[in-house]
């Protein structure tokens, strides 16, 4: 019995198989769902008149050309969210944010790069969300976005003045969750930036990495190797400086952790804080993968 297949058709009638449709049909799907600019080799063919592997590449090549951007650091991100058009975050895993409005804001000022950026607020006084007091977002959540244990992770961030004053109970604004509580977390206290992790909630170790500097943007650049064990590894960069380097377990006996970013302080929950409020802008949100590198993965990139 004869049937018609790449192997044995050609010409215009080659790009109607199932197979090639099926091609057609899924990036379509992709290009929509993910609101990004790809083109499958068959509808470059539809276009050209040809099938040509050499058409799709140079198209590539072009793009990129044009607007300076290298290969390599397309291969080496995940996720970017720089907080601009009309649905930011649209991407994100989840949103655990109150319905009022100063919860998640999209803004003008301050911004790092492009016209927008992302204002988080809390309040001592606000209805709890997911059991606390907290604005956050995830970003990603484990192998759900495709994050294995070789992942980067980097922000900007700004800590206002008026809205982020000293208070001598901490709060998060990123964690790495997992099983109700992060195993690593970057928090602030007493206006200093501390980054704490270890493999069970008794091991955990805190780091300080210095003042806050306020009223400016801060950039961060986080690198681990997500693992229970000896193999774990974390590097973080602050403003283009190293500050720090671990290795050792850096998560809990159990799937992948989601990274969620924003403000959560378990203080306004408990009564115990000095202040009654926290603000906080973020920007350039960023998900790199084992193909990263600092340079690719700068918030400034």
């Amino acid at each position: 019995i004869g049937d018609a297949s790449p192997l044995n058709t050609t010409s215009f009638g080659k790009i109607y198989l199932a197979p090639f449709a099926e091609n057609r049909a899924f990036v379509r799907c992709v290009r929509q769902f993910l609101r990004i600019e790809i083109v499958s080799q068959e509808e470059i063919s539809e276009m050209s008149g040809e099938a040509s592997e050499d058409a799709a590449t140079k198209l590539l090549r072009e793009t990129l050309e044009k607007y300076s951007i290298k290969f390599e650091q397309i291969k080496a991100k995940l996720i970017e969210e720089k907080v601009e058009g009309a649905t930011p975050f649209s991407t994100a895993h989840n949103w655990d944010i109150g319905s009022w409005d100063y919860a998640l804001q999209f803004v003008s000022t301050p911004v790092y790069q492009g016209k927008k950026s992302a204002r988080f607020e809390i309040r001592e006084d606000q209805p709890l969300v997911a059991s606390g007091k907290r604005a956050e977002v995830t970003i990603v959540k484990g192998t759900a976005e495709g994050v294995t244990k070789d992942t980067w992770y980097s922000f900007a961030v700004f800590f206002p003045t008026v809205g982020y004053e000293f208070d001598s109970e901490r709060e998060v604004i990123n964690q790495w969750f997992q099983n109700g509580s992060p195993a690593t977390s970057l928090r602030t206290r007493k206006d200093r930036i501390l980054l704490e992790s270890g493999n069970t909630t008794a091991s955990r170790k805190q780091y300080d990495l210095g003042l806050i500097p306020k009223d400016t943007w801060n950039t961060f650049v986080i690198h681990f190797i997500h693992s229970y064990g000896s193999d774990g590894l974390i590097e973080l960069w602050h403003n283009g400086t190293k500050k720090l380097t671990l290795q050792g377990g850096n998560m809990y006996n159990d799937i992948l952790p989601k990274w969620k970013i924003g403000l959560y302080k378990s203080a306004f929950k408990n009564g115990t804080s000095d202040v009654t409020k926290r603000i906080i802008y973020f920007d350039n949100v960023r998900v790199g993968n084992d193909k990263s590198t600092y340079e690719t993965m700068k918030p400034d990139m």
